[in-house]
């Protein structure tokens, strides 16, 4: 789960569109989807962003243009579903289900799952004791905590899993290019 605050970036980036605004208009229509920040604040974050190449800055006197640069990375949900639907021969809802329970190691509740793009019921409903202490760890951590029903796994995707997070390691730290594509057909 996630929390408005931490998905403060998607937000920037979808109001600033592909031609960009500077920092009062972006405040402006910021405000209007409930999004109020002091402008230093907003500016910093603009900043930061600028400096981890997901925006770019034009100076058009006296304003400063903040244009988007590259696409944000996948959330996890995304980047799971992304995955698991590249897979052949599994039930990829139920693949996904597995996935984040078990990178999460809790019950994951529906709302995670219509993140990652399940919308039909998977898994077994999980026990109340390990909802109650999911809620709690979110809850600690700051995040929004759901109230619906959670879920556990009926189905094991051993293979897949490590599949998966391989896939994900390589991708989150752009080392694709390492990765041998030919298997050796005869030894020297």
């Amino acid at each position: 789960m996630f929390s408005p605050e931490k998905d403060l970036s998607r937000k920037i980036v979808e109001t600033l569109g592909k031609d960009g605004m500077s920092i009062s208009s972006l405040d402006k229509e910021l405000a209007k989807i409930g999004i109020k920040d002091h402008r230093l604040v907003l500016t910093g974050y603009l900043r930061a962003m600028t400096d981890l190449g997901y925006l770019r800055m034009r100076d058009v006197p006296p304003a400063k243009i903040y244009v988007p640069a590259k696409r944000l990375p996948d959330s996890i949900y995304e980047s799971v579903s992304r995955r698991c639907r590249a897979l052949s021969g599994v039930d990829t809802d139920e693949a996904i289900l597995y996935v984040l329970h078990r990178l999460f190691r809790r019950p994951v509740f529906e709302s995670e799952l219509r993140s990652s793009g399940v919308m039909r019921p998977v898994g077994v409903r999980a026990e109340e004791e390990a909802v109650l202490e999911a809620r709690k760890l979110l809850r600690k951590e700051g995040n929004i905590v759901p109230s619906e029903n959670a879920y556990v796994p009926a189905r094991e995707y051993r293979t897949e899993y490590e599949d998966i997070l391989a896939e994900m390691a390589l991708d989150c730290t752009e080392a694709k290019h390492l990765v041998a594509t030919t298997k050796q057909t005869k030894l020297f």
